[in-house]
């Protein structure tokens, strides 16, 4: 059994494609692996930029707290010295009234 010309070129032409299209395939996986890490490198930049964000704003968070908190202890010793001192101009006043 004789093999034609043209049964060799169809054979050698799928051989041709088959190789090709592995080829290409191995490269497109090749480059999509690629991608993905390129892809998940600048996500975790991200993240961490993010990050570094999130600390940033919890320390200036405790910060502005113990701020707050100590005017809240000022304000109240600033709320008794100035009863204190409305105490003593009322009693400036009735000592200034009982003399007239």
């Amino acid at each position: 059994m004789e093999i034609g010309i043209p049964i060799l070129c169809t054979i050698l032409g799928v051989v041709i494609s088959v190789a090709t299209f592995y080829i290409g395939r191995k490269k497109d996986v090749k480059q999509e692996t690629q991608k993905d890490t390129e892809r998940i490198v600048r996500i975790d930049e991200k993240l961490d930029t993010i990050k570094h964000n999130v600390d940033e704003i919890r320390l200036d968070n405790k910060d502005f707290s113990k701020t707050l908190s100590q005017l809240g202890e000022r304000v109240t010793i600033v709320e008794q010295s100035t009863k204190s001192a409305h105490h003593r101009i009322d009693n400036l006043e009735d000592l200034h009234r009982n003399r007239k």
